[in-house]
């Protein structure tokens, strides 16, 4: 499947999770603030892919999570390896202490389990003195499942995600120690280890 056949498809599945239009103004009508977000991985563009994620809240205290990411679709300044495939993240929040100053029921200091589910190839871009590829094609299929904690600040429409967490993966590994969500310590060990923030827009 091409890279813009991925790129579709993963849009029309972020699609399919909005709920209809009617259920926003319903919510409006009651005085529930914004209950859905879609926010951008920032960081993931330098390493070479592009991470979307979208969140529904189901109350003040709950929400789910759901992550596409097209590994490929970036510039992959850390490695130069040519990265191209898919990655799926699945989670499900809870919200410890509410954002005081938002009736956004998306906002505050949250813990969430995440399972992750990568699959990506790495090539190269570099050769040697005799124009051959410095390594072969690498074929990367790994999982893991982590346990996060984080704080995401709403203001009015804008939001903003910082998290952190730890948990065990398997898999195949690579040379790169780099899976496009998370790393491994050590490097050939089994304790997975992820960092980051997302900006976005509630609606």
């Amino acid at each position: 499947m091409s890279l813009k056949n991925n790129f579709l498809l993963a849009l029309a599945a972020l699609a399919c999770l909005l709920q209809p239009v009617s259920s926003v103004a319903q919510d409006v009508a009651t005085g529930i603030g914004r209950r859905n977000d879609f926010k951008i991985t920032l960081l993931s563009l330098g390493s070479g892919s592009t991470r979307i994620t979208y969140e529904r809240a189901f109350s003040n205290r709950n929400s789910g999570e759901v992550t596409l990411g097209i590994v490929g679709l970036g510039w992959d300044w850390m490695n130069h390896s040519s990265p191209h495939g898919l990655l799926t993240k699945v989670a499900y929040k809870w919200i410890l202490a509410p954002q005081l100053s938002s009736s956004s029921w998306l906002a505050g200091f949250y813990v969430k389990p995440e399972f992750v589910w990568a699959r990506f190839m790495y090539g190269s871009n570099r050769r040697d003195v005799y124009g051959f590829p410095e390594k072969c094609p690498e074929l990367t299929l790994q999982m893991a499942l982590l346990a996060e904690c984080g704080y995401q600040l709403v203001l009015d429409w804008f939001v903003f995600d910082v998290y952190c967490g730890l948990g065990p993966s398997f898999g195949t590994g690579n040379s790169n120690n780099y899976y496009h969500s998370f790393m491994l310590f050590p490097s050939d060990g089994w304790l997975a280890f992820t960092a980051g923030f997302r900006v976005g827009v509630a609606f």
